[in-house]
């Protein structure tokens, strides 16, 4: 798989700088969830030391994570005197790292889901007397099962018991979000079904939509989740760990992403921007959307500075569920802006396929296009009777304005002739 070749690049010998970062992303999430206060030890040093590594790679426009050992030591060195000062200024730079990381996660998904249906897609082809007829059971298909699966999502709570997941009741506000989704995914199937009226068939989105649908559910089950960790706390341990496991797939998804094709994709979109610097900052994105929702406010109340002691005043639980809501709004706005890209890039693709096999196509006809030239009579045949047969030699055709033009190599006395098509 693509996913696993990636990822084990991060095991070469020539990347075990980012194989550290990784693991210590990995083990830092893991443990906060269970124990926030070694957590946060563990996360502040290595905010700051990606803080520096991220302002480096910007500054000199180099591949950091190639710096001799020696070079990355003294940076995390250097950058331990400053932890103080940059726990406080980090706060408000969070802001814009989290809103990025909302960003990466809605766009590597929906990415993942887009790959997924043109995989299974282009497998079809394999199967050319079946295919037409399995594309579009998998396309009216998805259609129908997410719309289901969405309203399964809804109606659940009333028919199955979830305590064992939470002892809290499910908001039925909740079951807006399956709704919005709901008219999104009726949307884009609408301008998908309109195209095949124009022979451009978005099969890949039946697939496309059931993954749409699955995600959604784990965004609002961490949203109900997040409403009352105590209540969380109290049922199954099996509920943080299944959640925590699909984070942990999302972030090494992401990385792979960013280790694969995409490279060099982001790397012309992102002129100052290096690959090395994309992950550091993805990493960087992660580590902050955990921290901020972990980090004891109470201790600000301990500094005998007004504005710093407003921060005391912050509530874990209504940060970590306000950034689950806008990690949802932003994965149902990209939802629609990338369907919708998506879809209009398929079709153009499609098209311009078309015009391009019809193209070859007909320049294959022209350039087997031989002309019979009459053998010209000589007084050999005038002797013996014979009539002359024709010769076939090859010639350019040139099309210009409805019209070939037959230059013949061998016949330099003769003028070119010009047939018209019509």
């Amino acid at each position: 798989m693509e996913i696993i070749d990636n990822l084990k690049k991060l095991f070469k010998k020539e990347n075990w700088r980012l194989s550290v970062l990784v693991l210590w992303l990995l083990i830092g999430v893991s443990i906060i969830q269970f124990l926030p206060i070694i957590g946060i030890i563990i996360f502040l040093p290595y905010l700051t030391f990606l803080m520096f590594l991220f302002l480096l790679s910007i500054a000199t426009k180099k591949d950091i994570l190639k710096y001799p050992t020696w070079k990355i030591v003294l940076l995390l060195i250097a950058s331990l005197p400053l932890l103080l000062l940059l726990a406080i200024i980090l706060i408000v730079l969070f802001a814009f790292s989290i809103i990025s990381y909302f960003f990466f996660t809605s766009w590597f998904i929906l990415y993942a889901c887009y790959l997924t249906g043109i995989g299974i897609d282009k497998k079809l082809y394999q199967y050319p007397k079946s295919r037409p007829f399995i594309r579009a059971i998998i396309f009216f298909g998805g259609i129908v099962g997410s719309i289901l699966l969405l309203y399964l999502f809804i109606i659940g709570p009333t028919l199955f018991d979830f305590s064992m997941i939470s002892t809290l009741e499910v908001p039925l506000f909740l079951n807006l979000a399956y709704i919005i989704v709901g008219c999104v995914i009726i949307g884009l199937a609408i301008f998908g079904i309109v195209l095949m009226f124009k022979n451009v068939f978005n099969a890949w989105l039946g697939t496309f939509f059931i993954l749409v649908a699955g995600y959604t559910l784990f965004l609002v089950v961490k949203i109900y989740l997040g409403f009352n960790e105590d209540a969380t706390n109290t049922s199954q341990p099996w509920t943080i760990i299944g959640m925590l496991i699909i984070d942990l797939a999302i972030i090494l998804y992401s990385l792979s992403t960013l280790l694969g094709k995409n490279a060099e994709f982001l790397a012309k979109r992102f002129k100052r921007m290096g690959i090395d610097t994309a992950i550091i900052w993805l990493i960087f994105s992660k580590v902050a959307y955990e921290f901020i929702h972990h980090f004891p406010y109470t201790i600000f109340e301990a500094i005998n500075i007004p504005w710093i002691q407003a921060f005391s005043a912050l509530n874990n639980d209504i940060i970590n569920l306000a950034k689950n809501i806008a990690v949802l709004a932003f994965f149902i706005v990209l939802l629609l802006v990338i369907g919708i890209y998506e879809i209009r890039k398929y079709t153009r693709k499609q098209k311009d396929l078309k015009k391009e096999v019809h193209y070859e196509g007909r320049e294959l006809v022209l350039t087997k296009h031989l002309i019979e030239v009459p053998k010209p009579i000589t007084e050999e045949s005038l002797t013996t009777g014979e009539e002359p047969h024709p010769t076939t030699e090859e010639s350019e055709i040139t099309e210009r304005k409805g019209t070939i033009t037959y230059q013949e190599e061998d016949m330099d006395n003769l003028n070119s002739k010009n047939i018209n098509l019509d």
